[in-house]
């Protein structure tokens, strides 16, 4: 559990995200950590006995043949390249450009955050993402500067606001969010729920799997947060969110177990 609280930590930390609980001077001592540690080659977790009895050759002759036949779960990734290549990706990018215009057509903003979002490249944990789909909040009549506009959880209680939250993830950069035009630009986003929004649908979506309360499994981390699930109370339309839902699938999150 600690090395998972120190793991989450740095991921936050990367992020952008201060953890709680952590002192500024601990904080300060991670940030000058710029050298990776060096290789060990001779930590005793890496020195086997030269000799086995045939007891441990045939269980360890077991577990080598079960772990032979696990498949390493590699996420799918959009190739760009690809779309290069077939002349789709003017067309793509077109599609996921949107431009911010006044009432007489006048441009204000240009949007580039969907095709920011679809070439996110860092890794992205399953376990953060159900954790913070579980537990997010939104609060639209809050200003956007206001701290307490977003709250989740990722390790611990947060609370962030509507402009932390898109330039921490990537999807606006910290001049955009300064532009006169870009609190009108939000302000037009749809932020009523869809009709046939369901919550199950959603879990199931964003999971890969139905909540059966009486056939869930335990061993499934997944089911862990379906007691806490709040999804986001803004809504996108159906045709951007069946794009967002397979962006996310093929470029973020891994189904396997």
């Amino acid at each position: 559990m600690r090395n998972k609280t120190r793991i989450a930590d740095e991921h936050l930390r990367v992020l952008g995200l201060r953890p709680a609980y952590i002192g500024d001077q601990i904080m300060a001592r991670r940030a000058q950590r710029t050298n990776p540690p060096e290789d060990v080659t001779d930590h005793h977790f890496l020195q086997f006995p030269q000799t086995l009895s045939d007891a441990t050759r045939a269980r360890y002759s077991t577990n080598l043949s079960l772990l032979l036949t696990k498949e390493i779960d590699i996420a799918p990734s959009f190739d760009w390249e690809l779309d290069n290549r077939t002349g789709l990706a003017a067309l793509i990018q077109e599609f996921l450009q949107y431009t911010h215009s006044d009432t007489s057509g006048v441009e204000l903003f240009v949007c580039q955050g969907w095709a920011r979002l679809f070439r996110i490249q860092e890794p992205v944990y399953r376990e953060f993402l159900l954790e913070f789909y579980a537990t997010v909040s939104y609060d639209p009549r809050k200003p956007l500067n206001d701290r307490r506009t977003f709250a989740f959880r990722l390790g611990v209680s947060r609370e962030c606001s509507v402009i932390e939250l898109a330039t921490r993830v990537g999807i606006y950069t910290a001049d955009e969010t300064r532009s006169v035009h870009f609190p009108t630009f939000l302000a037009d986003c749809l932020t009523d729920r869809s009709e046939d929004y369901n919550e199950n649908t959603f879990w199931a979506e964003i999971t890969g799997g139905v909540y059966t309360p009486s056939t869930a499994r335990g061993g499934d981390d997944s089911v862990d947060y379906i007691p806490n699930v709040a999804p986001v109370d803004f809504y996108i339309s159906p045709r951007i969110t069946r794009i967002v839902r397979e962006c996310l699938r093929r470029t973020c999150i891994s189904y396997g177990h």
